[in-house]
């Protein structure tokens, strides 16, 4: 058995078109061609595929699921050429984008979308380290673009543009302690549990914004604010994640005093200095600089 692409489709094309007139007519090619090309399909699968006893051919059963399989086979060969004419054209087959904390797919996934679209053959893999476990990744070549909080030490092999700043306000439970102080203060605050982010690595990017000698480490925001909404300590979490949790009661805001403007930190995105990236590469940063300059505006 010696199938060809060509008979697949001349298959699809008479059983959507309802007739093999019309199928030659879709195709461009005589009636008598098309017959034959079905006809020896049916010799070559030894399966009868149409019903001709009627005015138009129907299939049987046996040819709507020739028929299935033919789509599914004409589908993979279109997904195969199309990597082929990207890896041609010098399009990576593969992208890692490392983000710090899943969270931020609240924004990031409409230029994800949009990536699909351009490039719907590329492997696209997402990682989510967080603090120095992210910039270890980039630093290793293990990912191509990180997002990433500002850096307390920024390292020198790695080129970055700030994307915008995330309001980070201090939050506890409602049953909280400092939830019913009209005003806190720095020596509240170290009386009380700290919730607070950290990468599998540790270092000192964690450290930001330590004000309680007392401290659980979460590693990721979701989870610190499922802790904070226990009343397992206080903590401070981007405001996007915020507004559910605020409205429905869960967390307070807490009234700080001794900060001088709302505590926030600046998002960047981040890549190798001596490795270029591919046309994918630069497409979704390029993408995410433009989407974050509306997402982050003042």
């Amino acid at each position: 058995m010696n199938l060809s692409l060509e008979q697949l489709r001349t298959l699809l094309a008479a059983a959507d078109s309802g007739s093999f007139s019309a199928a030659a007519r879709q195709l461009g090619k005589a009636q008598s061609v098309v017959s034959s090309a079905i006809a020896n399909l049916e010799a070559d699968l030894d399966l009868g595929l149409f019903d001709r006893s009627g005015r138009y051919p129907q299939l049987t059963s046996a040819g709507e699921r020739i028929v299935a399989q033919a789509r599914a086979v004409l589908a993979s060969s279109e997904q195969l050429q199309a990597v082929a004419l990207e890896l041609h054209g010098g399009v990576e087959s593969r992208l890692t984008l490392a983000i710090d904390d899943d969270s931020q797919l609240s924004w990031v996934a409409e230029v994800l979308s949009r990536f699909a679209e351009a490039f719907p053959a590329i492997e696209l893999e997402l990682l989510f380290p967080m603090l120095e476990d992210l910039t270890h990744l980039l630093r290793e070549g293990r990912a191509q673009l990180g997002i990433s909080y500002e850096r307390l030490q920024p390292s020198p092999e790695l080129e970055f543009h700030a994307l915008g700043r995330l309001a980070m306000p201090i939050v506890a439970a409602p049953t909280h302690p400092l939830a019913t102080l009209v005003k806190v203060g720095l020596d509240h605050l170290r009386l009380e549990r700290q919730l607070m982010v950290t990468g599998q690595r540790g270092g000192g990017e964690r450290e930001r914004f330590r004000f309680s000698p007392n401290v659980w480490w979460v590693e990721g925001d979701w989870g610190l604010l499922e802790l904070t909404k226990r009343g397992l300590g206080w903590g401070s979490v981007p405001q996007y994640l915020l507004q559910g949790p605020l409205a429905r009661g869960e967390v307070v805001l807490l009234p700080v005093d001794f900060l001088a403007q709302q505590q926030s930190l600046g998002l960047e995105l981040l890549w190798r200095r001596d490795r270029s990236l591919g046309p994918a590469g630069r497409w979704l940063k390029e993408a995410l600089v433009a989407h974050a300059r509306q997402v982050f505006r003042d």
